[in-house]
């Protein structure tokens, strides 16, 4: 992969994000319930109809728990995806002493194999040896293993925040 087409996918990632983010404000929408109902996906000749979100929609409770799993997988995606870009092309051009020298990036990648674990931090030798290790003045200690990571300490303009600092090094890389 070129510093081009890392560039791009980077690209993508963010928007999804923000399609993402445009989803839920959507299907909070009260309207969107009525509009799901008469919506369908057409896959190669299946057909997969809104009407199941349109009655999840419906109840509150299912509503809240649905739209905060959405909002869990779209911070996970955008997270997840360019952590792994960014690693992926680093090796491969051997740049990762260099990434992995940033202050931020044991913290992203922490935060990334929390989000991979549900939500959860697994961590193991190495990583408790590396702690602690902050970043925009959230701190991950030894204290965190075994705990769920919660949006309140870590949350979507934090996973913004973080993939800009990935754009940040990849736009600072000389082109390979």
């Amino acid at each position: 992969m070129t510093k081009e087409e890392l560039i791009s996918q980077l690209y993508n990632s963010k928007n999804n994000f923000i399609l993402g983010l445009a989803s839920l404000a959507l299907l909070a929408d009260p309207d969107a319930q009525n509009l799901l109902k008469e919506k369908s996906a057409d896959l190669s000749g299946y057909s997969v109809p809104f009407d199941q979100v349109a009655t999840l929609l419906g109840s509150a409770c299912d509503r809240q728990i649905a739209l905060e799993e959405f909002a869990k997988s779209v911070l996970r995606c955008l997270v997840k995806e360019g952590h792994e870009l960014v690693t992926h092309y680093c090796k491969r051009e051997d740049l990762y002493s260099d990434l992995s020298a940033h202050p931020w990036w044991q913290f992203s990648r922490l935060i990334r194999n929390a989000l991979s674990h549900n939500f959860c931090f697994r961590l193991n030798d190495k990583d408790l040896r590396l702690l602690p290790v902050s970043w925009q003045g959230k701190t991950l200690d030894p204290s965190v293993d075994g705990q769920p990571l919660m949006l309140s300490f870590f949350g979507h303009a934090d996973a913004w925040r973080l993939f800009l600092e990935y754009e940040s090094f990849v736009f600072g890389l000389s082109s390979h």
